[in-house]
């Protein structure tokens, strides 16, 4: 795979264009070579097997992996500047599942409803469908969904016996226990650790937390409500946790790789995470947790019915600028399909976008937490559909940050934000 560093990115597209190429390429006349601009291979080159898959049905494609950058921030920015350039050079791409409006408003990716029919959306998990719609019609062909969950220590609540806690509050009693005795020990231990850097993942933790507690951040009506008792609430117990060091040092700062990596080092109770990490806490080479984990739905808070995770995933996107749209169809519709999704599953615990494999028995036994997931999906919140999503979501992590780091309180925090998501698209 070729791997772009998202200021070499923009720079190339910007003043040279030899990044994505000139866009004036035509459509090969025999062999076609597509651009796949995607995440960077999984430990267990998935894509790449599922490529070599493709090829044997499939010899006169051939598929280059382009790597985006890892921040999903730079993964929509860098597509946003290629894409607006006119570029045609790329040909397809994943796409989070908050990026529908976006691009389709824009006009850059192609509409896919004569290749993508009803019949064959109602195989997939009706939120990944409903992500890849807009205005009507369906942008995206989903190949993985997503939900943030909480991995605990089992050995660890079995040494201070403790249970699974159900509320963030006994999160925070039961971290803090083990925490401070592990601590008297000796040894180099922290409670918790999620996405808390100023970028999407913010976004991610800070709608659960707000949900999980009887909060939102829109209305049915689509009001601004993210300045509630609810949200007010929650984001104070978090910032107590902040203040009695149960996060690691720096955790304003922490993406999810560093999240994963405090966790595989051994130095941590509780992580909020993407299912993903399971498969990667697996591989004793890089991790000294292998086989202690467990796997629960995230807490709720004291005013909230039931924790709720935030609905994540992937879908790919056919540029509207590509010069190879049949063969890039082609593909994508073999990386939506059961195989692919099926291998993603085993290899590196990926949440399948179809239904079918919810009940596939051999990805049940490899990955026994699959089997409550099907009621985290069912009870995951989407973040607002918008096509001014990625400033609502700037918003969201710069006052949440704001309250966590001190810089502001709470309440001053979030009525802040409150007033900046008002007038977004104004």
């Amino acid at each position: 795979m070729k791997k772009l560093g998202f200021l070499l990115l923009v720079l190339s597209i910007v003043s040279t264009g030899l990044v994505f190429g000139s866009g004036e390429q035509e459509k090969a006349a025999g062999p076609v070579e597509l651009n796949w601009y995607a995440h960077a291979s999984t430990f267990n080159n998935t894509q790449e097997a599922i490529i070599a898959k493709f090829n044997e049905t499939n010899p006169d494609i051939t598929v280059n992996l382009i790597e985006l950058p890892e921040n999903t921030s730079d993964k929509l920015q860098a597509l946003l500047i290629a894409l607006r350039s006119g570029d045609g050079s790329i040909d397809f791409f994943n796409a989070d599942v908050t990026w529908t409006p976006i691009f389709a408003s824009a006009g850059l990716i192609e509409a896919l409803d004569d290749h993508f029919p009803k019949s064959e959306q109602k195989q997939f998990l009706p939120s990944t469908i409903d992500a890849a719609s807009y205005n009507g019609k369906i942008w995206g062909m989903p190949f993985r969904t997503d939900a943030g969950v909480l991995y605990y220590r089992k050995d660890l609540l079995e040494q201070y016996n403790k249970e699974v806690p159900a509320t963030w509050n006994e999160l925070k009693d039961t971290a803090n226990e083990i925490v401070t005795a592990e601590r008297a020990a000796g040894n180099v231990m922290y409670g918790l650790a999620g996405s808390m850097k100023q970028y999407e993942g913010l976004t991610c933790n800070a709608v659960e937390w707000f949900y999980s507690n009887g909060g939102t951040v829109l209305d049915k009506n689509g009001n601004v409500v993210i300045n509630s008792p609810e949200n007010v609430e929650i984001l104070t117990l978090v910032k107590e946790m902040v203040d009695l060091k149960l996060f690691p040092e720096g955790i304003l700062s922490y993406g999810s790789g560093d999240v994963r990596a405090s966790m595989f080092q051994g130095n941590q109770v509780f992580m909020r995470a993407w299912p993903k990490a399971y498969a990667l806490s697996q591989n004793p080479d890089n991790s000294q947790v292998s086989g202690l984990l467990g796997v629960a739905e995230l807490p709720k808070g004291e005013s909230g019915k039931r924790g709720h995770s935030t609905l994540g995933g992937w879908q790919l996107f056919l540029s509207e600028s590509s010069k190879n749209k049949e063969a890039a169809l082609t593909f994508m519709k073999f990386y939506s399909g059961e195989y692919a999704m099926k291998m993603h599953a085993l290899n590196d615990s990926y949440l399948p976008a179809r239904k079918s494999l919810y009940s596939d028995e051999e990805i049940l036994k490899e990955i026994p937490f699959f089997g409550m997931i099907e009621d985290v999906l069912s009870n995951a919140v989407p973040r607002p559909k918008s096509p001014f999503y990625a400033e609502t979501s700037a918003i969201i992590q710069v006052e949440v940050q704001n309250a966590l780091s001190g810089k502001k309180s709470v309440e001053q925090a979030l009525a802040d934000a409150q007033a900046e998501m008002e007038k977004v698209g104004k």
